[in-house]
């Protein structure tokens, strides 16, 4: 036999599961593709999708929007690229410029110490630090 305690308990059980329950059932619904043409609530009792004449989903640009970008539109090909022989010069180009960056490095490596550095100082012995004399 249930007391008046308990139902009150269950009651409230209740009420939780479906404030929980609720929200994921919305949000398991968002994940449909359907919601892009029939909206949440469309994508939640499963109404029919409308009927489109068009072939594809994806829809042509009307030039109403000019803030966003035309993708029905290709700039032309460039024209300034370079040739074959132009980049073979430039690669050359490069390569003379790391090995005369390698002939400088080995040159100033080679130069010798105009005196030797001087040795470090000896390390000084630990100190003799006992608490209670200074």
């Amino acid at each position: 036999m249930a007391t008046d305690g308990q139902g009150i308990a269950a009651g409230k059980r209740a009420f939780i599961a479906a404030i929980v329950a609720v929200p994921m059932v919305f949000g398991l619904s968002a994940c449909s593709e359907r919601m892009l043409d029939t909206g949440l609530f469309g994508a939640v009792t499963g109404a029919d999708q409308p009927v489109s004449d068009n072939k594809s989903p994806i829809r042509n640009m009307t030039g109403e929007r000019t803030g966003y970008p035309n993708l029905g539109t290709v700039p032309p090909r460039p024209t300034d690229l370079t040739t074959e022989a132009q980049r073979r010069q430039a690669m050359d180009g490069l390569v003379q410029d790391r090995a005369a960056s390698r002939r400088t490095k080995e040159q100033t490596e080679a130069i010798p110490m105009p005196e030797p550095l001087p040795t470090p100082m000896a390390v000084p012995p630990r100190p003799n630090l006992q608490p209670g004399r200074s």
